[in-house]
């Protein structure tokens, strides 16, 4: 199997999963997605803080400065603003769509997967999670609608981007920048666990995506 195999059949699950829980919203009660929407929120925020608490930084400083710089660039380029013309300036899009990729693509598995099948050829441990992430989907499809399928376009260029670097520059991986990554990954699933719940309606997560890949890189 060729680098970044698994990525490619995550993309795809989460492409179907996600198209499937979006045709069949409509037999789902509208009180029981609510409730779904709400229970991913407290789950989203239980595993924020359980990655922040296990990854604090050496260097908070430079998780500051990437933080800022990185977020003022989503601003600048108006990442979200972007992302919400594609969808015809629907919000649900937005959300769905933002949710799913923190979700999808924020954990050790996506690292750690795509590390060893980038620097190993060993695609086990990413496919484990694209099967998972294929039936999250279509949960989540259900509920935040087709910007979850959308999503499977973010999971692709993440990851591919992840296993590529390893592929060819695994020897010079950094374990700070993961961890880093980690801790800046947490505190997006907390903020986007209170936009679920109604909360910080202005505060526009897209723009966050930004700081969490380059602190890979730097």
């Amino acid at each position: 199997m060729f680098p970044g195999f698994g990525t490619l059949v995550n993309f795809l699950l989460v492409l179907l999963g996600g198209y499937l829980g979006t045709k069949g919203s409509g037999f789902v009660n509208p009180k029981i997605r609510e409730g779904v929407v709400h229970g991913i929120g407290l789950f989203t925020l239980l595993l924020g803080v359980k990655l922040m608490a296990e990854n604090l930084p050496d260097d908070l400083l430079k998780v500051f400065f990437t933080v800022l710089v990185g977020t003022a660039t989503g601003y600048l380029i108006d990442l979200e603003g972007r992302v919400s013309r594609l969808a015809g300036e629907d919000p649900g899009f937005t959300r769905g769509f933002i949710t799913a990729s923190v979700l999808f693509t924020v954990g050790p598995m996506t690292l750690l997967g795509c590390i060893l099948e980038g620097t190993k050829g060993d695609s086990s441990l990413i496919l484990s999670k694209a099967t998972m992430d294929g039936f999250s989907s279509v949960i989540l499809a259900s509920s935040l609608g087709k910007g979850v399928m959308f999503s499977a376009f973010f999971v692709l260029i993440f990851q591919m981007g992840i296993t590529l670097s390893a592929y060819f520059f695994g020897e010079f991986i950094d374990e700070d920048a993961m961890r880093n990554s980690f801790f800046i990954g947490g505190g997006i699933m907390v903020l986007i666990a209170l936009k679920l719940w109604g909360l910080l309606e202005k505060v526009k997560s897209v723009n966050f995506l930004i700081p969490l890949i380059a602190s890979l890189f730097i």
